[in-house]
């Protein structure tokens, strides 16, 4: 088995260990809702910009349940709830986002039909959203940084 031994400054040290202290008090989840915050308001401009009739569905995206596993957490944003008329909001915005047919055309009656394929709203905006929500995630990595150079003072 290897060994390293490493030898740094109590200052360093001490920095360290509260830093590892601040990550297990939440710093992660602090981190990845600090990016789902983003994608939330990210999520509700892109329906506000096509999908909007009532507000339902825009009022509803927030965050799902934090896991967290050995590899980090993870939240997934998404539209919550049920409209005015009962229909879960998450199963509106797949229809919008991927369509309700394969094809890109139909036959129908000897004619060829255009089908609701979707337009990607959701989908199409990750690479939009993606820098903005790191930007977010790597701002509260810094915070929890600082607050641990601190002691835990802001």
């Amino acid at each position: 088995m290897a060994k390293m031994t490493v030898e740094a400054g109590d200052e360093l040290s001490t920095a360290v260990e509260r830093l590892d202290a601040s990550m297990r008090r939440g710093g992660i989840r602090r981190i990845v809702e600090a990016g789902a915050r983003v994608a939330i308001d990210e999520m509700r401009a892109a329906t506000e910009a096509h999908h909007v009739r009532t507000g339902n569905m825009r009022d509803a995206v927030g965050m799902a349940e934090y896991h967290e596993t050995l590899e980090g957490g993870s939240v997934n944003v998404y539209p919550q709830g049920t409209d005015s008329r009962g229909v879960r909001n998450a199963m509106k915005a797949f229809v919008i986002n991927y369509g309700i047919g394969a094809n890109p055309t139909k036959r129908s009656r000897g004619r060829r039909e255009a089908n609701k394929t979707g337009d990607k709203f959701i989908t199409g905006q990750f690479n939009r959203t993606k820098p903005r929500v790191q930007e977010a995630m790597e701002a509260e990595a810094h915070r929890i940084f600082e607050e641990a150079q601190n002691g835990g003072k802001q």
